[in-house]
């Protein structure tokens, strides 16, 4: 049977618990001593305004005279600023004032020092309500990539059921749609169906047609393929030979065709008969085929008849393909026929996957459907970087790339910079190139996927002297990519800079929260006064929209588990006190309060991705956004929260 995914969420009649974190922190305030005394936040000595992660990233005409005395940044390790071999001093007789001695593992937070309870809520222990089943049809997945099987436990059939039916069509999040492929590729064993339930294979169906949706075709592909033989219902085989297509498999479609469409007819499989038809060029049987499908008086796809015209030999000419299917890009495929221009705009993920990981469409063709799938997270940087890598370029227009790049915003353009990137031997020129199309993609919306396109070259850079204006974007990038072992060089490069350098130090403050989102305990450690530093620095820099943001920063830090301290809030408290918020339906956010404080794994992720929904990162208020991180980590999966703090942190422009 076909199963329809809706967008629905739980009857409220099956939640409890009301809302118990995600509004601490809706009233900001301010940093305290240790006595419990409020501070009063103000810059470090000899340090201004600073520019954002997003400055003009040229080398500096002349280099500015370091300081003699050297300082201590807040938030380093101490350690020799030459010798970066040398393994960091385990047991200091007397550490300098301001730094904390290292410690392995790292340090535990302090000791709270004001009766304000702690906003964070402690790992439950698991319990179970229900008995899972032995693995059946539904259990099916891809075991090495997904979480446990009994991530389900505690967890009815008929609730699991509803929550993948209304997962999101696609995460706006890199770290969000990793979640959600893991979730729906899980081993995972259920309760059998009940009366109400549908058949076996229900669930699996719904999870197969979610990849799709998502764009996974190889995931999608390595579930399929798992089942038995004869065991797919209508809907499996429809995504078995749809997947088979895009993926260039026509011989093991065309035998989906076969078996399943004498047993099941309608519109898609008599299409898809058709189109097997015609790459075998069977004249007759294509004639007859059309002719049946007139017959059935269904509305007519002129795209698709044209095309089965094509692949059988006659003159056609297709100007525009607004939404195509497995069926058309088939057929695009055998007739040798250009992929329309619009093709790329209105293709579903899956289709934009195929177009872009193909190669029987235009160059100009693959590299735009890289570069939107790129940005959503469906293809891959090694592909774009493959594309742009073999698309010509003169050696006068690799010279002039840098210019062109920032006069025009086309596939070409970014090609040859990319290009240029890539082939340049100077590290001085190469770092240009990569910058300037950090910051042109800074501009335009594209800079999460621009990163982790240049995160393979800024990783295979050294961070010498010369290049230490260009530490900080590229640790930055590093950092957006996912990339923090990669960032670190960057990082102790800046760290050693800072020590006598005012605009090193500057760039020390902004990073050093970027590196505490991602657990980075090898160069940084927590410090309060380091946390105080660089919310100083954002609010003298943004002294507008200072407060606002910092509150948002120190919330991220908060959900990823760093220790903020209790009262920083309460230096705040001016006001205003209410303000507009979008927060999920009531039903889901008091089921993900229920399901986290009760380890309910599975549900607590699905619920988790409900939430978030397609918007991106940047779209969605601290509020949700804080207890969204929070439930990751409930749910045992520390790194993807931390990750999607960074994710978080980066969209806000941080």
């Amino acid at each position: 049977m076909t199963v329809s995914r809706t967008r629905t969420v739980l009857p409220a009649a099956a939640l409890a618990l009301g809302l118990l974190t995600a509004t601490a922190i809706c009233a900001p305030a301010a940093l305290a001593q240790s006595g419990g005394q409020p501070l009063r936040l103000f810059p470090l000595p000899g340090q201004g305004g600073n520019q954002g992660a997003g400055q003009e990233n040229r080398p500096p005409a002349a280099e500015q005279q370091p300081s003699q005395t050297p300082q201590t940044l807040p938030g380093t390790l101490p350690g020799a600023a030459t010798d970066r071999s040398a393994p960091a001093p385990t047991a200091p007789s007397q550490s300098a004032p301001g730094q904390i001695a290292p410690v392995r593992p790292a340090p535990a937070a302090p000791a709270q020092t004001d009766s304000a309870p702690s906003l964070r809520v402690p790992m439950p222990v698991p319990v179970s309500s229900n008995v899972l089943a032995a693995p059946s049809l539904d259990s099916l997945g891809i075991a090495e990539r997904g979480f446990g099987q009994d991530i389900w436990n505690g967890t009815p059939r008929a609730v699991a059921q509803r929550l993948l039916e209304s997962l999101p069509e696609l995460p706006g999040s890199h770290a969000l749609y990793t979640l959600q492929r893991r979730l729906l590729v899980s081993a995972a064993l259920l309760p059998p169906p009940g009366p109400e339930e549908g058949p076996e294979g229900t669930v699996l169906t719904i999870r197969a047609q979610a990849l799709r949706e998502m764009g996974a075709l190889d995931d999608l592909s390595a579930l399929l393929a798992s089942l038995p033989r004869n065991a797919g219902s209508e809907g499996l085989s429809r995504l078995s030979l749809q997947t088979d297509l895009l993926r260039g498999k026509d011989d093991a479609a065309c035998a989906t065709a076969r078996n399943a469409g004498s047993t099941y007819g309608g519109v898609f499989w008599r299409r898809a008969q058709i189109v097997c038809d015609a790459l075998a060029r069977e004249t007759g049987r294509v004639d007859l085929g059309m002719t049946v499908l007139r017959e059935m008086n269904v509305p007519e796809d002129r795209a698709f008849t044209r095309l089965v015209d094509a692949v059988m030999g006659h003159s056609v000419v297709l100007d525009s393909l607004p939404a195509p299917t497995a069926l058309h890009l088939a057929l695009l495929k055998a007739a040798n026929m250009p992929v329309p221009a619009d093709a790329v705009a209105g293709a579903p993920p899956t289709a934009l996957v195929a177009l872009a990981e193909g190669d029987y469409a235009a160059a100009e063709i693959s590299i735009a459907a890289a570069e939107r799938g790129l940005a959503l997270g469906i293809v891959s940087a090694d592909r774009l970087a493959a594309l742009y890598t073999a698309y010509p370029a003169t050696p006068a227009q690799l010279a002039g790339a840098i210019a062109a790049a920032e006069k025009r915003s086309d596939s070409a353009s970014r090609a040859h910079l990319f290009r240029l990137a890539s082939e340049e031997s100077l590290p001085l020129a190469k770092a240009e190139a990569i910058a300037t199309a950090l910051r042109i993609a800074r501009d335009d919306g594209s800079y999460m996927a621009t990163a982790r396109l240049y995160a393979g070259l800024i990783a295979g850079m050294q961070p010498t002297g010369e290049m230490i204006w260009f530490a900080e974007p590229a640790a930055h990038a590093l950092y957006a990519a996912n990339r923090p072992e990669d960032a670190r060089p960057w990082l102790l490069a800046i760290r050693d800079r800072g020590r006598f350098d005012e605009m090193a130090a500057t760039a020390w403050l902004r990073l050093w929260p970027l590196a505490r989102l991602v657990g980075d305990d090898t160069v940084t450690v927590w410090e309060d006064m380091a946390l105080e530093a660089s919310l100083n620095a954002l609010m003298t820099a943004q002294p507008n929209e200072g407060p606002a943001r910092a509150a948002l920063l120190a919330a991220l830090l908060d959900a990823a588990g760093e220790p903020i301290p209790s009262t920083l809030w309460r230096g705040w408290l001016d006001g205003p006190y209410i303000q507009a918020t979008a927060l999920p339906s009531p039903t889901i956010w008091f089921a993900l309060e229920n399901a986290a404080a009760e380890a309910r794994i599975g549900e607590t992720l699905a619920l988790v991705l409900i939430a978030a929904g397609s918007d991106p990162l940047g779209q969605i208020d601290i509020v949700p956004l804080r207890r969204i991180i929070q439930a990751m980590r409930q749910a045992d999966q520390p790194e993807a929260a931390r990750q999607l703090a960074l994710e978080a942190a980066i969209a806000h422009g941080f």
